[in-house]
């Protein structure tokens, strides 16, 4: 067993408390999602239902629901796509941070209320944003509740994520072979330059977060 796989599993146990796993049907979610399986297989799985995902995301996440029997929670925004653009206008394009924050932020801290534990698929090497990322911190929820936010894959490299993916026969997200290392939402998702980090094509390149992970501190 993994140092990832023990982690999950201690997380797991239920004198924890409740737990889940926020997915974006990206690929080291679903490394974190098969080994929570192999212990808990009606894990929730929190996905952020945007209204502004790729289509080949939504499929995707359609195929592995099928075929993992996934207890899939969607969360929506209090505003609908149509709603918040005659309202706001095209915020991913006048205000990403606004839109970020009505259509994930909100949407995620709301569904998190009923978890201490919060598992996610975050490495370090992603991003300058995530270097000091750890394996297991604190964070603390809108109304001052703290959660357990665990990333089991905080220190592996690409490589082990897609050598595990390999390994145990699991399908990706078809994006990855258009060429896309990072994939959100599809306005604000490009293809980085050569050589730039995975995040760096996200928001085109005006930030690197949307803001779910602000809040967050090391746990000891």
């Amino acid at each position: 067993m993994t140092i990832a796989e023990k982690l999950v599993a201690e997380y797991l146990d239920p004198a924890k408390g409740a737990a889940c796993l926020t997915c974006s049907f990206q690929a080291e979610d679903m490394v974190v999602l098969h080994m929570a399986r192999q212990i808990e297989p009606r894990l929730p799985v929190l996905f952020l239902e945007t209204g502004y995902h790729f289509a080949e995301t939504y499929s995707y996440r359609d195929q592995m629901t099928r075929e993992w029997s996934l207890n899939l929670v969607n969360l929506t925004s209090g505003l609908s796509v149509a709603a918040q653009e005659t309202q706001f206008g095209i915020l991913h394009q006048t205000d990403p941070q606004r839109c970020c924050a009505l259509r994930k932020v909100e949407p995620l801290m709301a569904g998190l209320a009923g978890y201490s534990v919060w598992f996610t698929g975050l490495r370090r090497e992603q991003s300058p944003s995530r270097a000091n990322l750890a394996a297991v911190e604190l964070h603390r929820l809108p109304p001052g509740r703290e959660i357990q936010k665990v990333s089991p894959l905080a220190e592996w490299t690409g490589n082990e994520v897609w050598s595990y993916l390999a390994a145990h026969g699991i399908p990706h997200l078809p994006l990855y072979d258009q060429g896309y290392p990072s994939i959100g939402c599809e306005p604000c998702t490009a293809k980085p330059q050569d050589g730039a980090h995975p995040r760096s094509g996200r928001w085109g390149g005006h930030k690197l977060e949307c803001g779910i992970h602000t809040g967050t501190q090391e746990d000891g």
